[in-house]
């Protein structure tokens, strides 16, 4: 049976090597154009894109392979430098290396097709977690893609299909141990797209660094620090190390400790329920979680009033203007109740005995030529 296919296979390799088959071959390779030329034009919109990703690499790489097949059957001939056999592997590898070439292009311009786009949308919303699975999508096809066209080229050129298992099993598993780093930074960043922890753009808080992130790679994810430089983080930094992820807070806190002189102290309790009803009051607040303002310390140089609430907001910006807001309100209320805030300060209590005549008295006998500092009181 092999040799009935390889006779037949030797057949179609010399009728191209022809005139007529390479007449034959460029009337095809026409029609084909002329084909996938009238579905871009007036096939559906995915068939259009599909289209669009397949017509170049095929026609370019069909035409390829005809003419050069047609040129080394010709040199099989006069030369002797190839034979049949040499010519059939050269051709077939050239033609799966097109179709696969042309599978990679189609299959990522329909990834990243508005159509593709909206179809994911209805499993997520987030728009910058859907850029991650196409980017994560992206990624597996084109390995997949490239390792199966590997294989298959090599079948081609007579390796048998179990030498070329065992080849791409062998060498994924010395690949892991060799480049274990690599493998595991790689695997890292597979799951930061699974797991979605944070997606590009979010501004994340880890144990050394902080920033925003720009761009999740193959083996390292680039961070974009508040002073506007760039770091480069490897992704199995992110499986061992707590990932603080403030952008997808629900909210933010405002947390604050107002000092009271000790003489307001008669004033505290107007202060806090003015304080109080103002934060029940206020349209940033949150009023469905806690809102505390307490009486809480008794400090060094002041009487401390705890004010703790959320703002609705979670943006930085608008959370800095509500809670400057809150404070100024804060002020105004402490002034209103005819009182003030505490700064630290320390106090002197002079002597009051009634044989000093100064609080400090210094006293020179000159005649002995003797200093004698006497403090009364």
């Amino acid at each position: 049976m092999t040799d009935v296919n390889r006779a037949n296979l030797f057949k179609d390799v010399h009728f191209f090597q022809t005139p007529e088959g390479l007449l034959v071959g460029t009337i095809a390779l026409v029609v084909l154009w002329l084909i996938l030329k009238l579905s871009d034009r007036y096939g559906s919109p995915a068939m259009s894109l599909l289209v669009k990703g397949l017509r170049r690499p095929l026609i370019l790489g069909f035409a390829v392979a005809l003419y050069m097949g047609w040129l080394l059957g010709l040199m099989a001939k006069n030369l002797a430098a190839l034979n049949d056999v040499e010519v059939i592997r050269v051709t077939s590898s050239i033609v799966i290396f097109v179709i696969g070439r042309a599978l990679l292009m189609a299959g990522l311009k329909l990834l990243h097709s508005a159509t593709f786009n909206r179809w994911l949308s209805a499993e997520v919303e987030d728009g910058r977690e859907r850029a991650m699975m196409i980017s994560l999508f992206d990624r597996v096809y084109t390995i997949s893609v490239a390792v199966i066209t590997l294989a298959a080229i090599s079948i081609a050129m007579g390796l048998s299909p179990t030498a070329v298992g065992a080849a791409l099993g062998g060498a994924g598993i010395g690949i892991g141990f060799g480049t274990q780093q690599i493998s595991q930074n790689f695997l890292s960043g597979l799951m930061l797209f699974f797991n979605r922890p944070f997606a590009e753009g979010d501004w994340i808080n880890v144990s050394t660094f902080q920033g925003t992130v720009e761009r999740i790679g193959w083996y390292h994810t680039r961070i974009c620090t508040f002073d506007q430089r760039p770091l480069y983080i490897p992704n199995s930094v992110f499986a061992t190390t707590p990932i603080e992820n403030p952008g997808r807070m629900y909210c933010r806190r405002i947390m604050a400790e107002i000092g009271l002189r000790y003489e307001d102290l008669e004033r505290v309790s107007p202060i806090v329920s003015g304080i109080q009803e103002m934060l029940d009051a206020h349209e940033s607040i949150d009023h469905s979680k806690a809102v505390v303002v307490n009486f809480n310390q008794w400090d060094s140089s002041s009487i401390n009033v705890l004010v703790y609430a959320f703002t609705k907001t979670s943006d930085w910006r608008q959370w800095l203007a509500a809670q400057q807001d809150v404070f100024l309100k804060i002020s105004k209320i402490v002034k209103d109740a005819g009182g003030d805030f505490a700064f630290p300060s320390t106090t002197l209590y002079p002597g009051t005995s009634p044989d000093a005549k100064h609080p400090l008295a210094i006293q020179l006998d000159a005649r002995e030529g003797t200093i004698d500092d006497a403090v009364k009181g």
